[in-house]
């Protein structure tokens, strides 16, 4: 017994080497890019590896340490470099063919180019919300846009709407393009939707670059329900649920997630602090993404919510709009 239990430390050390090499290497990479810890602060450390060491020592037990440790391995660190990505994908493999499409562009005619051009210059491209950074990308997709690109979710709370269609008038906008970063269980992005489904005159194409299946699903919902045959949704790329730490456990999900749950539960109780959705994060999504700009509320707030009794890992800057509902 005693040598079954040596080989298992022996296999769980030379694991353990591995996984510190390649968070090292990441924490140069890619998690150095986190925003939210480029700030000056005497309480939170820019340096990845200081604030994994500070967050295991969190978990007393060192089998709970052991399984925070290797669930880094499952986040999805979305860097500058992987947004840049999505930007492009999105307008070469979305916006594009859409306008070909609902513009009917023959593309084998020799002015498909220059038609095409045309209809670029009609799109009102616009974030959901204030996490979209709409500037880098139209500078990264040499998109021209408009003067005015708001985000429609502020425009839900402060806008007239006759003022939107005076806009639309006089830039000639033809179609409306919505894109967002990351959607979690899709309230905010449904919301700001709704609202332009109903003040926007024209095709609405809905672009978020991240979506979890939670969210995926309740945006197809709000479109069906809307009955408008010109709303189009079509995602960069949807986080499928065994992606997800979810209370309920999904099929095809890692092992590791059953226990990654036991240590989220005490986590979340070590914080000594009431969350929306508990320690699943926001509507109990269960995401692990992170992304460089800031760390959504829909993963579980043992990675980003900081309290006097807890030191995150991603500290998450709450500088979000509180919308009303």
């Amino acid at each position: 017994m005693e040598l079954e239990l040596h080989i298992t430390d022996e296999k769980r050390s030379i694991r353990a080497s591995k996984l510190r090499s390649l968070y090292e290497t990441l924490a140069v990479q890619l998690f150095q890019q986190f925003e939210p810890t480029k700030k000056t602060s005497q309480r939170v450390s820019r340096d990845f590896m200081v604030r994994l060491n500070n967050w295991l020592e969190h978990f007393e037990d060192q089998e709970d340490q052991w399984i925070a440790f290797r669930s880094i391995e499952y986040l999805f660190f979305a860097g500058q470099q992987e947004f840049e990505e999505l930007y492009r994908c999105a307008f070469d493999n979305i916006i594009k063919p859409w306008l070909i499409d609902i513009a009917k562009i023959d593309i084998f005619s020799n002015d498909a180019g220059e038609k095409l051009d045309v209809e670029l210059e009609a799109i009102w491209p616009c974030p959901v919300t204030d996490s979209l950074r709409i500037n880098g990308f139209l500078h990264l997709t040499g998109l021209s846009g408009k003067s005015l690109r708001p985000d429609w979710l502020s425009m839900r709370q402060f806008s007239c709407p006759a003022k939107v269609k005076l806009y639309q008038i006089k830039e000639g906008i033809k179609y409306l393009v919505l894109i967002e970063d990351f959607v979690g269980s899709g309230g905010q992005i449904t919301r700001a939707l709704k609202f332009a489904a109903a003040e926007f005159d024209g095709p609405i194409l809905l672009i978020p670059l991240l979506v979890c299946a939670p969210g995926d699903r309740k945006i197809k919902a709000v479109i069906h329900e809307l009955g408008r045959n010109d709303i189009y949704y079509k995602p960069v790329t949807v986080l499928s649920d065994e992606c997800l730490v979810t209370e309920t456990p999904n099929l095809g999900e890692p092992k590791l997630f059953s226990q990654l749950r036991t240590i989220m539960k005490t986590g979340y109780d070590s914080m000594n602090f009431k969350l929306s959705g508990e320690e699943y994060g926001w509507n109990k999504t269960g995401s692990l993404v992170v992304m460089y700009s800031n760390c959504p509320n829909n993963t579980p707030p043992i990675f980003h919510h900081r309290s006097s009794t807890w030191a995150p890992l991603f500290p998450r800057s709450e500088r979000e709009l509180k919308v009303m509902l």
